[in-house]
């Protein structure tokens, strides 16, 4: 009987295994080599929240950055002038927003 039960509760816990929260690299500002200088510690997404990693360019350089969870993410570049802002989300692993 116990086999019966097995196969049954590894398909549910894999099935529960993308319903669990999302563990993110959360700082609230990175410094152009990716040391985290302000803020550093982790997030947990909830409901549908991602991880974000959102970097700074200034002449093509990068300058500095922020990671977190979010529940507006979309993956986007904007372009102004000499700076641009590279935003990307993730929910495929958790700490998958490094810098």
């Amino acid at each position: 009987m116990g086999k019966h039960l097995l196969l049954p509760l590894v398909i549910l816990s894999s099935l529960l295994g993308f319903l669990q929260a999302l563990q993110c690299f959360h700082c609230d500002r990175v410094n152009a080599s990716g040391v985290c200088v302000s803020g550093e510690r982790f997030c947990e997404t909830t409901g549908s929240q991602q991880c974000f990693v959102k970097k700074v360019y200034e002449d093509g350089i990068i300058s500095y950055g922020y990671q977190g969870c979010s529940s507006l993410c979309v993956d986007m570049m904007f372009l102004n002038f000499n700076v641009n802002l590279d935003w990307k989300c993730c929910h495929h692993a958790s700490l998958c927003n490094k810098f």
